[in-house]
Order: structure tokens, then sequence, then C-alpha cells
């Protein structure tokens, strides 16, 4: 640590609540957020209250630093960046302070969407709807005035806003509102000692002085959120001064809190999806609608049509392919009919326009509008997924041009793209005339952005020409700061004036709206990849030692730098990883601490700076390896993100290098270990159930094994499944066997701990006239380990289970697994964990058994024969299961049942993670994860629970009387194969209790 870090950390850091960040790490992981740009801060406080954001900014102003407010960091202009002392508001700043009628008041750091969740039971909402509302906060909302696709009705964030706390560039902390300007008052005088009141006197000064200058250089627009408000805020007598704030970036202060206007929830939506062979048809007839005062009305070019298409088979059939352009009209009103003739003018208008409008989907139903709302918002963030030589670059993405100059506008926009030879995507807030397009381009070298200057300055230029603005909703940032004095020319001078009022010294996130002396070409680009050395297999080096980049095979990766860089250089820094949405599962380790370490992001850009100003032999470094261990592998980052980013096998290979160089963790070696040590008990699996069940012994096997005490524990079973399997189950199938046998490839669970489901599967395959072979000499798939870290055993698990199946798979046979984490195993981790033949054909065959008999019962091969099993099933979807496509084919099997009602818990990843969760350094945090799962199982009002993953099953247990099975076994029961896995359901279940059990729980 350098001398001004530790000294910043012993003044700056001893006296906040908060926390102060200053090693490489931690400011490498702020470095970046959305944009292009790449600017390490020198550290990174994260306050808890307002008096810390004070003390914050005094040090800075005192030690001559800038400070850089950030919220989630999603922003596309870089707003949030800076060499100083970056404030992260989202980490603590985040609560709900007050709600009133008609308003609330909340701090800066609060989700968008989390607000609306919170409101909504009172009938009320936060209007301001910008696409990325699931992690984007207040803070950053009131920064740039977001708005979104409604802002033709609802305005945009400064239309909702009452009053302000800040702290300004000397560390006052002023209330910002509807100001009466005293000296408009009778014998009204200013108090010199009052910075509140000296700012507003100098402030009206200021404004009534260049008067004549802001009408002629700033012309209203419905969307404007480029340099300073100025504009229309100054009446008589009073000054609208929280108008004036919202929009500034933070640099005439830092937001402490927000009192916001709320508004009733609408009572009716109709939304209308209209087609176009043109895009030119499409911008006519925004002009049209916008006369039929819609809600919104947004335009998408034929680049986001086809990603629609590929993201969901629903978008495919209603937009059929060669679709140039689309509408997206949303009307509200009283009634539901109210809404459906409204919409009906909209279609009428668009066909009076152009007659070739289609009709491709309308729906007046809360869940059937939002379905269609979720085209654009999963879509647009798709585009980060587009690989190749140019991808779509955030840069020019924040044009707004008057409404009826945007058909205009668009026809010039083609001339700049075809005079520069670029293609662009394009996604329009079309009535309120934002656009935003985003221009293929190679990504920028790390000081050389002379292409994306070029074509900025010519694009603005037609921006200029027809009275437009360079930023409608995102802000100026570093992207466009270096524009203003070409949008505003002697305004800017005015801008000036206001910044030097509330930030004498320049302090307040420098830089962005009031430029410095730098030019845009000299702006730090993110780089697109670091030079790297390639890494061939080495052998074991006699000392070990922190990595070079010479040697990551032999230190246990089996990712060369090369690759650890290519996988991080596919996160753009969207922050879609950020969420919390109960419609999503994203990340379960920043649902339960929302810092910007636990997500995803961080983990990439983490790997990044290792393989780039960090060095490679960071990542062994102990930062590192904490980071590494807020993941378990769950894939459901990988799974949801808009570019797919793998961030879980980062983990995984970085995780390999620190086991290698420092030995693994002792959590880590009992996840790792757990086979073994499984293997070892079942030698002697009565004593071992017995001990297992006595405390002075779960205090024993936690010292020495580090399995926690209090985590329930599945019992032993007498003889493991493979020991004691029957001769006719293991005969190897002869080559062009009919009909083909399926191979079963038991895994860990079914084998030591519920032999019975392993029999209810293969009975099951049986009854529907399907051979099995199950290889007698298979070991366990080996995802604890991999999990852990531990890539050498599970390399030598993989390379023995491939012998196994590698030649059955050659022949075509298919391998089902019972356990999900088996099949992501042998389908996702041996490829890229071993170089073996035969991993790509296993990897081709295994499937999940429930995909597997689903698939039976589509081709209409299934027995329905099923027995009547009255009663209530809570079924939990694995993460492991939604990572294979999102299925849960055997909750819909299930449904087949006579009786059995079966209970969706959406309640989020369980917390297991495998064996992750029996670790003692991982107990709690498994629990606190998995408590929304633990709880709905201990309401009581579920006859049993049911799941396919056997970590789940365990932690929908730990807490709970209810049993829970695997599916398998009650549709084995159901056909009943096993009567005897009815003593695992409620004791006296006879039919009396069957029908005490027939309500329909769903969560």
């Amino acid at each position: 640590m350098d001398e001004q870090r530790q000294l910043m950390l012993e003044d700056l850091g001893s006296v906040l609540e908060g926390e102060l960040l200053v090693d490489p790490l931690s400011t490498a992981l702020y470095a970046s957020d959305a944009s292009l740009y790449e600017i390490p801060p020198l550290a990174v406080a994260r306050p808890r209250t307002r008096d810390d954001v004070v003390a914050i900014v005094r040090y800075a102003a005192e030690a001559e630093l800038g400070v850089f407010p950030r919220g989630a960091g999603s922003g596309l202009a870089g707003g949030c960046l800076g060499p100083g002392i970056v404030v992260d508001f989202s980490r603590h700043l985040h609560h709900v302070i007050s709600v009133d009628r008609g308003t609330v008041t909340v701090e800066p750091g609060i989700v968008r969407d989390e607000l609306n969740r919170y409101l909504r039971p009172l009938g009320r909402y936060f209007p301001p709807d910008p696409s990325t509302g699931a992690i984007t906060t207040v803070g950053g909302m009131l920064a740039v005035d977001a708005a979104g696709s409604r802002s033709v009705r609802v305005g945009s964030t400064r239309d909702h806003v009452k009053q302000i706390e800040l702290v300004t560039g000397d560390g006052s902390v002023i209330e910002a509102g509807s100001e009466q300007l005293i000296s408009r008052t009778i014998g009204g005088a200013i108090d010199p000692t009052d910075p509140h009141q000296r700012l507003c006197d100098n402030l009206e000064r200021i404004l009534r002085e260049n008067d004549e200058l802001i009408r002629e250089h700033q012309p209203a627009l419905p969307r404007n959120c480029s340099g300073y408000l100025l504009r229309g805020i100054l009446s008589e007598d009073r000054l609208e001064l929280a108008r004036m704030l919202v929009g500034s970036e933070g640099t005439l202060g830092l937001f402490t809190r927000a009192t916001l206007h709320t508004s009733p929830l609408p009572e009716h939506r109709g939304i209308v999806l209209l087609l176009f062979g043109r895009l030119q048809e499409a911008t006519r007839c925004v002009q049209a609608i916008s006369t039929l005062q819609p809600s919104a009305c947004d335009l998408m070019d034929r680049r986001v049509l086809s990603l629609g298409r590929e993201s969901d088979s629903r978008f495919g059939s209603m937009i059929p392919a060669g679709t140039e352009a689309a509408l997206i009209v949303e009307q509200v009103g009283l009634s539901e009919r109210e809404t459906q003739e409204r919409i009906a003018r909209v279609v009428s208008a668009a066909r009076a326009t152009a007659q070739s409008t289609r009709v491709a989907f309308e729906a007046h139903n809360f869940d059937d509008v939002e379905f269609l709302w979720s085209l654009p918002q999963r879509v647009v963030p798709l585009l980060s997924r587009l690989k190749g030589a140019t991808r779509p670059l955030p840069f020019v993405e924040d044009i707004a041009v008057p409404p009826d100059q945007l058909h205009e506008f668009l026809i010039s926009a083609q001339r700049v793209f075809q005079d520069q030879e670029i293609t662009a995507s394009l996604y329009a807030h079309a009535a309120a005339g934002q656009l935003h397009l985003r221009p293929f381009l190679p990504a920028p070298a790390i000081d050389d952005g002379a292409r994306l200057e070029q074509l900025a300055e010519s694009l603005y230029e037609e921006v200029f020409r027809l009275g437009g603005t360079i930023s409608g909703e995102h802000g100026d940032g570093l992207s466009r700061t270096r524009f203003l004095t070409k949008q505003y020319g002697p305004l800017c001078r005015v801008f000036q004036f206001v910044k030097d009022l509330f930030d004498p010294q320049g302090r307040l996130n420098p830089g962005k709206i009031v430029p410095d002396s730098r030019h845009l070409s000299r702006i730090d680009f993110r780089p697109a990849e670091h030079a790297t050395v390639s890494t061939p297999p080495l052998s074991p080096p006699d000392t070990v030692s922190a990595p070079a980049e010479t040697d990551l095979v032999s230190l246990g990766a089996s990712w060369t730098a090369e690759e650890f860089t290519e996988a991080a250089n596919d996160c753009n820094g969207c922050a879609a990883c950020r969420t919390v949405s109960p419609q999503q599962r994203m990340c379960p380790f920043f649902r339960i601490d929302p810092s910007e370490h636990a997500s995803p992001r961080a983990k990439a850009n983490a790997i990044r700076s290792v393989f780039g100003p960090l060095g490679s032999e960071a990542l062994a470094s102990e930062e590192l390896r904490q980071l590494s261990s807020l993941c378990f592998n769950c894939k459901q980052c990988q799974l949801e993100c808009p570019g797919h980013v793998n961030v879980p096998q980062m983990m995984v290979e970085a995780k390999a290098v620190q086991a290698t160089v420092d030995g693994m963790t002792r959590a880590d070696r009992a996840a790792a270990g757990i086979h073994n040590l499984v293997a070892l008990g079942g030698l002697m699996p009565r004593a071992t159930n017995w001990l297992l069940e006595q405390p002075p012994a779960r205090w024993l096997i936690e010292k020495l094994f580090g399995i926690h005490r209090e985590r329930r524990l599945p019992t032993l079973a007498r003889r493991s499944f493979l020991r004691n399997l029957p001769r006719r189950w293991s005969f190897r199938p002869r080559p062009g066997a009919r009909p083909k046998p399926v191979v079963y490839f038991v895994d860990h669970f079914a084998n030591h701990h519920d032999p019975e489901l392993a029999t209810a599967l293969i009975r099951i395959l049986e009854h529907n006239d399907i051979p099995v072979y199950v290889p007698r000499d298979q070991y366990p798939s080996g995802m604890a380990m991999i999990t852990a870290g531990d890539l050498d055993s599970a390399r030598r698990l993989a390379e023995w289970n491939l012998r196994e199946l590698g030649e059955l798979a050659r022949e075509g046979h298919r391998i089902v697994c019972s356990e999900p984490s088996a099949v992501v195993c042998l389908q996702q981790e041996y490829p890229r964990l071993v170089n073996h033949p035969d991993a790509p054909a296993v990897a081709e065959q295994v499937i999940e058994a429930g995909t597997f008999l689903a698939e039976l019962h589509a081709a209409g091969q299934l027995s329905l024969d099923f027995q009547e099993l009255e009663i209530v099933a809570g079924y939990h979807t694995p993460c492991h299961l939604k990572a294979l496509g999102g299925q849960s084919s055997l909750r819909d099997l299930l449904g087949l049942i006579p009786g059995l009602q079966v209970s969706t818990i959406d309640s989020g990843c369980s917390g297991m993670a495998g064996a992750w969760g029996i670790a003692h350094e991982n107990f709690v945090t498994s629990i606190e994860i998995g408590r929304p799962l633990i709880s709905r199982m201990q309401q009581g009002d579920l006859g049993i629970g049911t799941t396919e993953c056997s970590g789940c099953r365990l932690q929908m247990q730990q807490a709970s009387h209810t049993p829970t099975l695997h599916p398998l076994k009650l549709m084995a029961l159901a056909y009943g194969l096993i009567p005897e896995i009815e003593q695992h359901l409620p004791q006296s279940r006879g039919r009396s209790h069957r029908r005490s059990q027939k309500q329909l729980v769903i969560k």
C-alpha cells in the first residue's frame, strides 16, 4: 500500500462509520461501469450516514482530491468514474426513511424497483421508468434525470422530486426544494452566514443576468438532461432549486436523501405490438400515434427484433423474419373498455398512415402487458452478447430530437453511418424523440477514441441542426461533456458560474458537464484485450509460488491467461447481475449482501485486472480468495446475464490456483472431501448414523472436518446402491440391442444416502419399457470438488467416469441422471476440465431424468397409469436444473398424477450448492440465502416438499418436519412400483388425511 492510501486510511477511514477501501483489488472493481471507460480510483468509500458523506467531501477538499458519487454503476457515459474517491451510496444508504400522503423520503442507494415494491401495497408508485429499474438507484436517477418509455405521460425524475438533501463542495448540508426568494419578499434580507440563502441569492442573480442567453441556447425539449437545467426554474418569487439539481450528475452536490412525489397505480393498461416492413413506415406512424396521447410508444429496428425472436420462442412466433421495425404502444384508462378503445384508435391511425401495418399482439391484462414490455427490456441488453470484430458500443446512445423531427433525423443518421461504413442498432422512446443508437465498431484502443469522436461529431451536427440534444436521459459523463460547448456555446460559461457556486474547488465529479482540459482521445477507454502470454501445460513446480502468466495450468487451472481474459472481457459492466428482483434468481450472494464485491460483475472486473494492471500474481492474493469465496457455482449469473458471461468458471479456475499456491480453505476441504468421508462412514453405516445424532460427536466432526454441527445431515444407507446393485441392471448392453438401453449415472447422493431413489428411477424406466444399464464402477461426478476448486481430484474422477461412459455414449446410449448437478458436471464441466476424446460424446448423450421422461410423454410413450395420490407437494426448482435450460419437467409430470397438487415455491436459491452448505464457515450464509425456502417449508400447509436436487432437499428439511422427496419417488409411488415410499409421507396418511390436504397452495 502506498503512503497516500495509508494516510487516507488512517485519517479518513478512522472517522467513518462506513468503510474505506484502498486495496488495489477493491479499487479495480470501481474502475469501470457500463460505459467504455476504465479509470481506477484512489479509494472507495461506502458511507453509512450523512455525516460520513460530509467527512468524505471535507477530506477530499483538504487533500485536493476529486469525489465521484456512484449508485449501481450502470451508467453508459462513465458518469461515476474518476481517479479520486469513489463514493458508493448503494451499499448502506438504501432505506426508505418515511412515507407520507403522496410522498416518500428515501436514501439515494435504494433501487427504483425495490422502492416500488415497497409502495405497491399502499396503492402508490414512483412513476419514472428507466429500462434498468431493477438495478438503477434513485440517486442515479436523480443524477441524470432518468426517464423511460412512459416519459411522454409521466415525465422524468425531476418532475417527481419535492426536496433533496445534499452536501456541497465545502461540506455544507443544504435542503433544496421549491425555494421562496427572500430578496423578493417585503423587507427581505439575506443572512450572509446562511449557506443556503447565500447560494439561492447568488443563483438567482446568475439566472436573471443570463436570462436571454438561457432562453436562446437551452430550448425546451421533451427530453434533455445535457448540461444544467437553467430554463424555467426561476419565476418572479420562486427558485425551483431541487428541479435544477436533478440531472447535475453529482457535480453540484452529493445527494444524501430525497423526498419524492408518488402517484396512484394506473388502473388499466392496454398494449399493442405493430410490425412494419420498412423503418420509415414506423417512424411516420409515430407522429400519427403521438396525437392520441399514448403513455408509451417505443420503436425497435430489425436487429433488436431479431434478438427478440432468438431469446423467446413466443416472440419468434409473433414476429416474422424479415420484419424491419416494430412499435410498442401503450395506453392507460379508467376501465378496460376505455383502453381497448384507445388501442383501437392507435391501430386505425397506424393503418391510415402505413397500410401494411400488422398487429402482432394486443393485450389488456397485467401479465400480458408486462410480457410484451419484456421484449425491449430483455432484448436491448442482449446486444452485448453479439460477438465479432465489431460490437454495438454505447457512445452516441442518448440522442434526443424534437419528436416531429424523428423521421428526418433517422434519415440523416443513416447517411452518416453509410458515409463512415458503419451499421447501428436502434431502440427509441419514439414519442419523446429519444433514440438509443449503438453503432457497430471495434472496441476502442486504450488511448485512442479518434474514430468514435469523428462519428459523434458527424451525428451531433445533425442533432444540433434539428434542435436536439446529445443526452436525453443517460447524462453527459465522460462520453458527452466534451461536446457541450458545441451544443450550448456561450451558455457553458453560465454552467461554470453555477458549478463554482456549489463547488468552488471543482472537487465534485470533476470533468462532467463542466469540461476539464482533457481531450476525448485522452480518455482512458476500457481495454478490449490485455496483452497476455500463452500458458502451455507444465509440470507442477518444485516450489509453489504466486502464479506467473506462463504456469497457470501447472497450478491446477484448466484455463490459460488468454482464456481468463477473454471470459472477463465478455462482461460489459451493465450491472444486470445486481438485481434482487423476485422474477430472477441471479446471484444468491448479492441478494443477502448487496455490495459490489458480491456481484458477479465484480468477479469479472477482478479477473480482468489480475491479467492487466494488477498482475497475475494477484490471482492467489487473499483479496481475490475472499472474492472468489462469494461464488458457489450455481450458474444463475451466467444463465441470466445478457452476455452469458462465464463468471462461475472464472471463480472455479481462480480457486484452483489458490488451492495449489496456498492450500484449500477448511470450508472447501469439507465440501470437496465429502465423498471420501461418506465412503469411510459407509464401512460402518449404523455406527456412523448413530454418531451423527450425538452432539459430542457432531462437535468433534466439526472440529476435525469442518462440517457444521447444526447442519442436518442425511443418513447413510446400510449398503450403497452400487455395492448392492442387482445383476440384471449391471449387464453391459450388446451393441445394436433393441430397445436401446439407457445408462444410469447414479452420482453420490442416490448411491450412498438414497438407494431408493436410484431404484425408483430404474423401475419407472422399466415400467415404460426402457431397459437400463448401471455401470458398477462409476464414481461420483465430482461437482463438489469443482465448486471448491479441487480440480486435480475432479480430473481424476472425470477421467475415470469418461472411461466408463465414453464407449456407451459413442454407441448412442442416453446417459440419464437423477441429480441435476451431475448433468451439469458431465455436460458442461468435463469438456473444460479434461482433454478426453470421449468428453464431447458423453456431454451430448447425458440428460436429466425428468427431461428424458418428458420426451417420452411428448412422444406419447409415457405410461399414465398413475394411482391417486392426494397430497399437496411444495416444489422447488434447483439452480442447476435451471442452468440446464430452465425446464422443470418433473414438476409438470407430477401434475399428471391424480389428486397430487403441486405448489411451486418461488423463493430463489436454496443456499446449499451441493456440499457447500455443510461447511462450518458457510453454514450461516447458507441458511441466510435459503431462509425464504426454509420459511416456506415451515408454514405447515404443505404435505411434502419435493425437488430434484439432493442439497436442496437437505435445506428444505433443515428446520422443518415436512418430509422432502425427489419427484421420481412420488412418480414411483403413484405407479405402484415402490409402495414402501409411502412411509416417508406424513404419518397416518389414510383417505381422511388425504382429503384434508387437498388445498392448493401457490406462492
